[in-house]
C-alpha cells in the first residue's frame, strides 16, 4: 500500500465515491499518499472502486450511506474518525442532476434536488468541522457552471448549486483563522459513467447519452486535487466555462440568447431515456 506522498498521513473523504468524478478524485488523492474513505449509496460500485484503488496500492475503505440522512452523515464522520482518529480533506462530490422546466418539474424532483446536492453537503461538512478544525483541513464543494448563470432545463439543479456557493463563502467567512481551507470547483461538461442516470420531470430516473466535447473524469479530479493541494478558493474549469463566466457577468442579455441557441443546438443535456420512478 501507499504511504509516501505529499498526502501520506492524511486522510481523505469523498462522498459519492464509487462512481465518476467522486471516484477519480479519490484515486488522484490516494496517488498522492492519503488513505482513502468513500461512501455512496451503490455498494457495487463502491466495492468496484475500492478494489480498483486496492490494485493501484491505495488504501481504501468504503460505506454506504445516504446524504439525505442528517443521522446517517453524524455516523459516517464518526466511523471515519474511530478508523482514522483524524480526517483531512472532506470532497462534497455526491449529487444528482435533472432535467425539465419549472413549470413541469414535479415538487419531488425539487426537494431531491434540494436534499442531495445541497442539504447533503451542509450536513457532511457541519460535522466534519470540528475535524477539520485539528487537522488544518480542506473542505471542498463539487458544484457546476449552473451556479454562475441559469441554463434552460436545469433551473431547479442549477438553483440547488447555487447555494453551495453561498455556503462555502460564508463558511469561509465563519472558519477565518482556524486553519481550515474552504473551496469550491465549478465543473463543467464532464464524461458520464454508462449507467449514468438523473431525474426527469415527472420524478422517474433517466440515462443519458454520451456527452460531447467533454472533459474526461480524470482532468476534473486532478483540478479539484490542484485546488485542495494549492488552497485556492474557487475553480471554474475549462476555457469555456471561464468564457461563459465572463460573459454572464458583463452581458447578461446576450448571455440568455446565447446560451438558448447553444444548449437547443449542441446536444450537450444528451437525451434521456425513462426509466423507474424513484
Amino acid at each position: 500500500m501507499r504511504n509516501s506522498g505529499i498526502l501520506a498521513g492524511t486522510t481523505a473523504l469523498v462522498t459519492g465515491g464509487g462512481k465518476g468524478i467522486g471516484r477519480e478524485t479519490a484515486r488522484e488523492l490516494g496517488k498522492l499518499g492519503a488513505a482513502i474513505y468513500i461512501c455512496g449509496r451503490d455498494k457495487a460500485s463502491l466495492e468496484s472502486a475500492a478494489a480498483s484503488f486496492a490494485a493501484e496500492g491505495i488504501r481504501a475503505q468504503w460505506f454506504t450511506a445516504d446524504v439525505r440522512d442528517p443521522a446517517a452523515c453524524k455516523a459516517l464522520v464518526d466511523a471515519v474518525l474511530a478508523k482514522a482518529s483524524r480526517l483531512d480533506i472532506l470532497v462534497n462530490n455526491a449529487g444528482m442532476s435533472m432535467r425539465g422546466t419549472l413549470e413541469e418539474t414535479d415538487p419531488t424532483v425539487m426537494a431531491a434536488m434540494a436534499e442531495i446536492n445541497f442539504l447533503g453537503p451542509a450536513y457532511m461538512t457541519k460535522y466534519s468541522i470540528p475535524a477539520l478544525r485539528k487537522s488544518g483541513g480542506s473542505v471542498v464543494f463539487v458544484s457546476s457552471l449552473t451556479a454562475l448563470h441559469g441554463l434552460p432545463h436545469v433551473g431547479v439543479y442549477g438553483a440547488s448549486k447555487i447555494a453551495l456557493r453561498v455556503l462555502a463563502e460564508s463558511l469561509r467567512i465563519e472558519l477565518a483563522g482556524s486553519g481550515v481551507h474552504v473551496g469550491i470547483v465549478h465543473v463543467g461538461f464532464t464524461e458520464n459513467d454508462p449507467d449514468k442516470v438523473v431525474y426527469a420531470q415527472d420524478g422517474s430516473l433517466s440515462s443519458i447519452g454520451e456527452r460531447k466535447n467533454s472533459q474526461t473524469q480524470a482532468q476534473v479530479a486532478r483540478r479539484i486535487v490542484n485546488l485542495i493541494l494549492r488552497r485556492r478558493r474557487e475553480a471554474t474549469l475549462t476555457a469555456l466555462g471561464k468564457l461563459a463566466a465572463f460573459i454572464y457577468r458583463f452581458f447578461p442579455g446576450a448571455a440568455d440568447r446565447l446560451l438558448g441557441r447553444y444548449v437547443k443546438e449542441s446536444g450537450q443535456f444528451g437525451q434521456m431515456n425513462r426509466g423507474k420512478r424513484q
